[in-house]
């Protein structure tokens, strides 16, 4: 008798097929949106983390809400303030500018820093293609000096043109990206683009999983961005030395500098407080999703039910007991829900492919965790749709049912 069950699906083929398609749709979409929602935004904690540092100072306030925060808002003075005073805790300092560039039609958060700190937002990464933005530092000594020599003495900027920004012989505005972002945006070497009200040339590429996907010149970030003062940052990076425990040494520095200083490892919990409501949104759309998928299985066994209340009957009068219509009802479950997973995750890979495709700098992670939440819930889900259908099939009046012929 164990082959019943397949054939009681097999002989409604359609039906059948429709239910596991609303399984297997339903199983996409958890592993897919969960993958796609937590693997952007480990992504990005991930390149963070890859930073050759162990805190960060930012300023006063801004706590969790740094994630993405940008403009010039830290002295740069503190940089130096803990190199020499805390020399036996901190061996390097590196002071980052941050500002919203929008590129391959996505904004991204770019990252300015000093040419001889850069390995240290690459996290080790050598520059594959072309070379590093302005890599003797001239167009930071020559932005200072025309600004000294330029200024009126009363805190006014001077303007610079672009094309005395762009002069090869100081050329200021030159970016490094990532391997991903020239994939997406079908950039090259060389490539001028045009970002942030001004043209850029691509100068270098660096392999994806550094700090930031656009690199440029920390002065001229300064000069553009932060309205020409040259004194300020976003943020710093802080490597400690060898043996130093990072908690101490955050609330030394905290202590000096009288701004915020967090572990770099935090900053995904940062992310997580910041874009957390994002799973709780993802979660219950999956919910949904599977609590409709498996009440159309449960619609379908009940149909099934009601359409072979006379083979039921005649079973329960050749001895089938309610124990063994449950069994039966409950492997059709199995089956179609078995068969909506298989679809289901076969596609949640398609569909990860197909996003990427379409969005490159999406990350999409599918974990065999996830796969075993989706196998889990449908399994779940599938016995919990049979009991209704099971329950209606042992409460069948065997006398009433064969009168009906």
């Amino acid at each position: 008798m164990g082959w019943l069950p397949l054939a009681n699906i097999l002989h409604h083929k359609l039906r059948s097929a429709f239910s596991a398609m609303g399984i297997g749709i339903a199983v996409c979409m958890l592993i897919t949106l969960g993958g796609l929602s937590r693997g952007s935004l480990f992504e990005i904690a991930q390149r963070w983390e890859s930073v050759d540092a162990d805190l960060i100072v930012l300023p006063r306030g801004w706590g969790d809400n740094a994630s993405d925060k940008s403009g010039a808002a830290l002295a740069d003075r503190y940089a130096d303030k803990i190199a020499e005073e805390l020399p036996q805790m901190v061996r390097r300092v590196v002071a980052v500018f941050t500002w919203q560039m929008k590129l391959a039609g996505q904004d991204q958060m770019a990252a300015g820093v000093d040419p001889d700190q850069w390995d240290a937002l690459s996290g080790g990464r050598k520059i594959s293609q072309g070379r590093l933005f302005d890599p003797r530092g001239d167009f930071g000594r020559w932005i200072r000096s025309k600004l000294l020599t330029g200024g009126t003495g009363n805190g006014e900027v001077i303007e610079i043109d672009e094309q005395d920004l762009s002069d090869p012989a100081h050329n200021g505005l030159e970016l490094v990206i990532d391997t991903r972002l020239a994939e997406a945006g079908g950039y090259q070497l060389g490539q001028t683009v045009f970002a942030a009200n001004h043209h850029w040339r691509i100068v270098g590429i660096v392999p994806a999983g550094a700090m930031a996907r656009v690199f440029l010149p920390r002065a001229t970030a300064q000069y553009l961005f932060g309205n020409g003062d040259m004194t300020r940052g976003t943020l710093m990076f802080v490597k400690l030395a060898e043996g130093v425990d990072p908690g101490p040494a955050a609330g030394a520095i905290a202590k000096l500098t009288g701004q915020d200083v967090v572990a770099v490892a935090r900053y995904r919990g940062m992310l997580m407080e910041k874009f957390g409501i994002m799973f709780v949104y993802v979660d219950a759309v999956n919910t949904v999703a599977m609590i409709i998928a498996f009440l159309f299985i449960m619609i379908t066994l009940y149909t099934m039910v009601l359409q072979r209340t006379r083979e039921i009957a005649i079973l329960k009068s050749a001895g089938a007991s309610r124990t063994f219509l449950a069994r039966q009802i409950a492997a059709e479950s199995l089956i179609l829900s078995g068969a909506g997973m298989v679809a289901g995750v076969g596609g949640s890979f398609l569909a990860a492919r197909a996003i990427q495709a379409f969005r490159p700098l999406l990350t999409v992670t599918i974990t065999w965790e996830w796969i075993a939440v989706a196998v889990a819930v449908a399994a779940v889900g599938a016995m919990a749709s049979a009991v209704y259908p099971a329950w209606k099939a042992g409460r069948v009046d065997v006398a009433e049912a064969l009168a009906l012929e």
